[in-house]
C-alpha cells in the first residue's frame, strides 16, 4: 500500500497529531468529522488520510503499527495505539485548556465534549484557575455565540457551555425554518404564477 496521501483538492484542513499537539481525543473528533465530511468512505484511502493527519513521532507510532500488524488500520485503532503512548499530565492539560480553540469545521457541541473532557481531568486547584473567559476566549471565533455567552455572565464554565450549545441549536432550527421557507416560496412560484403575481400586487 502507498503510505501517503494527496491533500489537494481538500476543502477542510485535515486535522494534524503530533509534535506540540498530543491531544489524542480531539483530533480523533475532529478527524472522525473530516473523513465524513469529505465523504471518505474507502477503508484504505480512509487509513492514507489519517497516515497523512500524523506528524514526527506520531507518524512513526501508526507506521510501526500497521507494520506489525500487516493491514490497514481504521481510525479507532489509530487513535487507541496513540492514546497508550501520549499521556498528557496535569500542566500539559491546564497548558492544552488554556490556548484551546474551537475549529472551522467543529459544531460547538463537539467543541465542548473534547473542552470539557480535558477540564473534567484537572484538579480542583487548576480548575480553579480557569474561568468563563478563558473558554470565551476558546469560541471568540464564533462571534454570535460568544457574545451571547459574554452577555448572560455563565458563572462557571459548564453553564457557559450549555449555553452556547444552546445558542448553536436554536441558530440551527431558525436556519431550518429559513430554508423551509424559501423552498415553499419558490415551489409557490414556479408552479403557481397567478399566487405569486397576485402577492406580487398585493405587496407581500
Amino acid at each position: 500500500m502507498k503510505m501517503s496521501s494527496n491533500r489537494e483538492g481538500r476543502k477542510i484542513p485535515l486535522p494534524i497529531i503530533g509534535g506540540n499537539n498530543k491531544n489524542v481525543k480531539a483530533w480523533y473528533i475532529l478527524m472522525k468529522n473530516w473523513l465524513k465530511m469529505e465523504k471518505v468512505t474507502d477503508d484504505e484511502e480512509k487509513f492514507q488520510f489519517i497516515l497523512a493527519g500524523t506528524v514526527e513521532e506520531a507518524t512513526q507510532i501508526v507506521s510501526d503499527k500497521y507494520v506489525e500488524a500487516n493491514r490497514i488500520l481504521n481510525l479507532e485503532e489509530c487513535r487507541d495505539i496513540l492514546l497508550e503512548r501520549y499521556h498528557l499530565n496535569e500542566d500539559e492539560r491546564f497548558r492544552e485548556l488554556k490556548t484551546l480553540l474551537i475549529m472551522p469545521n467543529e459544531s460547538v457541541r463537539e467543541f465542548n465534549d473534547r473542552y470539557l473532557d480535558y477540564y473534567c481531568q484537572l484538579s480542583t486547584d487548576n480548575k480553579a484557575k480557569l474561568s468563563v473567559y478563558d473558554y470565551e476566549n476558546s469560541i471568540r471565533s464564533r462571534t454570535d455565540i460568544y457574545e451571547k455567552v459574554a452577555y448572560e455572565e455563565a458563572k462557571t464554565i459548564e453553564a457557559a457551555c450549555k449555553i452556547a450549545k444552546k445558542v448553536e441549536r436554536i441558530k440551527l432550527g431558525s436556519r431550518s425554518v429559513q430554508k423551509g421557507r424559501k423552498f415553499n416560496n419558490n415551489n409557490i412560484q414556479n408552479n403557481y404564477p397567478f399566487i405569486s403575481r397576485y402577492r406580487s400586487n398585493q405587496n407581500f
